[in-house]
């Protein structure tokens, strides 16, 4: 995958990472974007997480439906989080 022609790459302006990340995470997206797999993208306040999680819904089969964006408050541990979604 190159980096500057990738529609990823465009999806990902603003993601805040060292650019041998960004290319790992790039792939990944490429990766599972066509599945029909859940993703859970975790990560420090202000990296660019919703952007990651754009660019998955954008090459995915689903870019034609809504793109919900769940907000987890820090207040409730990340195993409850894990519990409410996929249980």
């Amino acid at each position: 995958m190159t980096i500057g022609a990738s529609p990823c790459r465009r999806l990902t302006a603003g993601v805040k990472a060292p650019l041998d990340t960004l290319r790992q995470v790039l792939a990944q997206v490429a990766k599972v974007a066509p599945t029909d797999s859940t993703v859970l993208i975790s990560g420090e306040i202000g990296t660019g997480k919703e952007l990651i999680a754009r660019a998955v819904h954008k090459l995915s089969n689903r870019s034609a439906r809504a793109l919900i964006r769940v907000n987890w408050c820090g207040d409730l541990a990340f195993a409850d989080c894990i519990r409410a979604f996929w249980s």
